[in-house]
């Protein structure tokens, strides 16, 4: 965002000298002064810009070592266009040398718009301060003055709290949809005449730059909600709460459209296996009681038995045999749904001689090496095919 900014107000025919913390990701071709520090960028100069990722950067440019703050002299202006939240703005205000002017002035809009001269300025500040640095302003785009000291950076916190907020619901309109069976392209363009959030959606190029990363935007949400009386319930509660789990999924470097698909897919499955205390243990450690499942989607495989391509049943009489062929099918389906035995929940069994169950147990007890599923064994009389010694069931937590 710097970069474009410097470079409209290079081609205004502003005197500009910059800092970045890193030098070489300024372009040579912009031709302005590239200071060795913060202070040696604000000596002497009217008006200093920061546009920084934080309030602790912020800080750290103008009162760190080598910092911008002592430079200054009685008349200029700090305005920083950085997100950092009212308190942050306040401490950075209290900080400034005598004299000096402050207005925090968070902008609406990203590269695309920071290039065109098309941003929106949420000024906050005095209007003496702010008339110091208005005509620089202008050039970035549209200033608004939104209040006293503080305001907007303030305002910008409601802005992107919205913002987060509207790409997680519509994660989860288009998974609705697509529960619905809507086609998601429809939907997208549906939406896109009411939404600004599903046309970013809709019109997103795959590989894209971002243009504001998801780290950046649970940062700002998270600085709304640290707000004194801000519900830690509601829609922006949740909203964060989808945010960090989509940064516990390593999409913080992606653009925040990102939080859409992350928001539309189905809670993942969550499988906890075990034996409450409250009840006598199972009569032996191959299976347990309770399979707690959370909500997410299920597989539940018909009863397998031992049989081969040609439709007859593998090693009649053998019940090692046949356990191992159909526990081998199972391994398959599951793995076609992206499972695994780790994610059985039930085991049924039905056998037609409980005197041989030992032979088949020791052939399941291979599979699950883990936590025992839930489980029921069951003789019968019969089975549908003559040869078969046994079949079996499973239900599976798709992760």
């Amino acid at each position: 965002m710097g970069v474009p900014m410097a470079g409209r107000l290079i081609a205004a025919g502003h005197d500009v000298a910059v800092w970045n913390r890193t030098a070489s990701r300024f372009p040579a071709e912009l031709c302005a002064v590239l200071a060795a520090s913060p202070a040696a960028a604000a000596d002497g100069r009217d008006l200093v810009i920061t546009m920084l990722t934080d309030g602790n950067a912020v800080e750290d440019v103008l009162f760190g070592p080598d910092g911008a703050a002592p430079a200054l002299t009685p008349g200029a202006v700090v305005a920083d266009l950085s997100t950092i939240g009212p308190d942050a703005a306040r401490r950075v205000r209290d900080r400034l040398p005598d004299g000096v002017g402050y207005v925090d002035a968070p902008v609406l809009g990203s590269v695309p718009q920071a290039e065109a001269g098309e941003l929106e300025v949420l000024a906050g500040g005095t209007g003496d301060d702010l008339a110091r640095c208005t005509g620089a302003l202008e050039v970035l785009g549209r200033v608004r003055h939104v209040g006293p000291p503080g305001s907007g950076a303030a305002l910008k916190l409601v802005a992107n709290g919205t913002l987060v907020a509207n790409f997680a619901v519509l994660g989860e309109a288009l998974a609705l949809a697509g529960r619905l069976g809507l086609d998601r392209d429809l939907v997208l363009d549906v939406l896109s005449r009411t939404s600004a959030q599903a046309r970013r959606l809709r019109d997103a190029e795959p590989g894209a730059e971002p243009r504001f990363t998801l780290a950046l935007a649970a940062k700002d949400l998270g600085l709304a909600l640290d707000v004194p009386g801000a519900p830690d319930a509601g829609v922006l509660a949740a909203a964060h709460a989808r945010t960090s789990a989509a940064l516990a999924d390593g999409l913080g470097p992606h653009d925040l459209i990102a939080l859409a698909d992350h928001a539309g897919k189905d809670s993942p499955m969550r499988v906890m296996l075990g034996n409450p205390v409250s009840v006598p243990p199972p009569p032996n450690p191959f299976y347990s009681h309770t399979a707690h499942v959370t909500a997410g989607s299920m597989l539940y495989v018909s009863g397998q038995i031992a049989l081969t391509e040609d439709g007859k049943v593998d090693a009649p009489g053998d019940m090692a045999r046949q356990s191992e062929v159909i526990f081998s099918l199972l391994e398959r389906i599951l793995a076609a749904h992206g499972a695994g035995f780790a994610d059985v929940v039930n085991v049924r069994t039905f056998v037609t001689d409980l005197g041989r169950v030992a032979e088949y147990g020791a052939v399941r007890q291979r599979y699950f090496p883990g936590a025992a599923p839930t489980s029921t064994t069951v003789e019968v009389a019969r089975l549908f095919h003559p040869d078969a010694l046994l079949e079996v069931e499973v239900v599976a937590a798709l992760p």
